[in-house]
């Protein structure tokens, strides 16, 4: 028996978990990044409790990671990237939540596969799930949550002086 492919693959194996884990801590970096630059506080792996998801997919979130969160222009405004279910089965998302009675994020020019849902007085922006997807899917590239971020800033800030 020739060891060389049993090393080969072990060694490709290892090689995408570091790669993988390099991924996440890049994302967690950049988050903190964007959280200073807009503002908020990056809260990590816990999400406050004042945050209710009942009624949305998240509510039974079985992680979550990269937790922003603030108040910039008087809006609270929440981001975090979660996984739901577990195992073969579990699917991730950024989530983007405002606490605001207005319908702030109705306001917003949104791309056409979000979902806003409700939650109590919070405002639930998403991607739903989708029927197949790959590990990273679902997940929201930095720049366009920023861009989100940013964009939900400025519509409550016109809410306000309204």
């Amino acid at each position: 028996m020739n060891a060389i492919p049993l090393i080969l693959m072990a060694g490709l194996g290892v090689l995408a978990l570091y790669l993988l884990r390099a991924s996440e801590q890049y994302r967690a970096g950049a988050i903190r990044t964007l959280a200073f630059r807009s503002g908020l506080h990056y809260l990590g792996n816990a999400l406050p409790k004042s945050l209710i998801l009942e009624g949305t997919p998240f509510h039974h979130a079985s992680k979550v990671w990269n937790v922003v969160d603030g108040e910039p222009r008087g809006t609270r405004i929440m981001a975090f990237d979660c996984r739901v279910g577990v195992g073969r089965y579990s699917w991730r998302r950024t989530v983007i939540a405002v606490e605001s009675d207005d319908n702030v994020l109705g306001h917003l020019l949104l791309p056409p596969d979000m979902t806003v849902g409700r939650s109590g007085r919070w405002q639930v922006l998403y991607r739903p799930r989708a029927v197949f997807a790959l590990r990273g899917a679902g997940v929201t590239p930095v720049d366009e949550l920023e861009a989100t971020l940013n964009a939900i800033k400025s519509a409550s800030a016109r809410t306000l002086r309204e």
